[in-house]
């Protein structure tokens, strides 16, 4: 409801809650989130539909973040994955697949974007190293010369990258 507080790019957002005339739901972030909710709405399912909608817009952000990103580094690198997925991963941040696909937690929209960057970079470099050796943390460094600071952030952050306030 009005006033909480959601995790956006490693900061927290406040959440407005308006009604309006309007028939849907709408979700906007300018410096934090405003939902305008539909008058005939009932108090009683608000929380839970607010909950919802707020993830579906998250998920979409992180996966359009996501793909803006990737284009840069194909353009600049040459790196480009089978297909990308965004989705909720039971283990890590991310993964690149023998078959070049790769995946990205979407949880990764609640870090700041240098954290979503590194974790889809680091993938993309599988691309080209399979393992995490020499050449591969070498290839990385050359992508993102600075990647040790969002690799260290995630690794003291990570526990409260979760999504569990969105449980109705």
């Amino acid at each position: 409801m009005s006033g909480s507080k959601i995790p956006f790019r490693g900061r927290m957002s406040s959440l407005t809650v308006r009604r309006h005339d309007g028939p849907r739901i709408e979700v906007t972030h300018k410096g934090g989130f405003v939902v305008d909710l539909p008058a005939h709405v009932s108090e009683e399912a608000a929380g839970e539909i607010i909950a919802l909608e707020l993830k579906l817009w998250l998920k979409r952000r992180v996966r359009r973040d996501v793909h803006d990103i990737a284009a840069a580094y194909e353009k600049r690198f040459g790196l480009k994955p089978r297909a990308i997925r965004v989705a909720e991963l039971v283990t890590g941040w991310g993964s690149c697949g023998q078959n070049g696909t790769v995946h990205i937690d979407w949880r990764l929209v609640f870090a700041p974007k240098r954290v979503l960057e590194y974790v889809l970079v680091h993938e993309l470099a599988h691309l080209k190293h399979r393992s995490h050796g020499d050449g591969f943390w070498a290839f990385l460094g050359s992508m993102l010369p600075e990647y040790e600071r969002p690799k260290g952030w995630l690794e003291t952050n990570q526990g409260a990258l979760d999504a569990r306030f969105f449980a109705a």
